[in-house]
């Protein structure tokens, strides 16, 4: 059966938001949300459409959508590792948006978000600005040299 216009409409707009969620973004970008809640209104309407598509694959975009609403709220916790175990509570889609991808975006997402949110917690607790400066008061090894 073939796609309708909506459901193709929905695809676009999700793999646009796997990539925008995929990419370091600035605190105050507003993109994203937006697109997020348009991506509900699209579902929605989906659903009630009269040529949807199979329940699983409703289910599969009400995943991801679901997932990008989660790791949108988690980005707006205080503490990293509030953050981190939000996201750890986080179920990617199991199925590639496209034809192109093979591994689906939002497992890729969600493994991103986790290293960033670890490394920020590793931040704060070493009391570093980032994870790949050396701690304050902590030395570096200097290599031996041997002739």
């Amino acid at each position: 059966m073939a796609a309708s216009r909506l459901e193709l409409n929905l695809v676009r707009l999700l793999c646009r938001c796997e990539a925008m969620a995929a990419e370091k973004r600035d605190p105050d970008e507003w993109r994203l949300e937006k697109y997020v809640g348009a991506l509900e209104d699209m579902l929605q309407a989906l659903k009630a459409h009269a040529s949807k598509p199979a329940s699983e694959v409703i289910n599969e975009y009400s995943r991801k959508v679901d997932f990008l609403k989660g790791m949108l709220r988690a980005e707006k916790l205080t503490s990293s590792s509030e953050k981190a175990l939000a996201n750890q509570l986080l179920a990617p889609g199991r199925v590639p948006t496209t034809a192109r991808e093979r591994v689906p975006a939002t497992r890729t997402v969600h493994l991103q978000s986790r290293a960033r949110y670890t490394g920020e917690m590793r931040g704060e607790l070493l009391g570093t600005d980032s994870a790949r400066e050396p701690a304050l008061g902590v030395r570096r090894r200097t290599p031996c040299r041997t002739r």
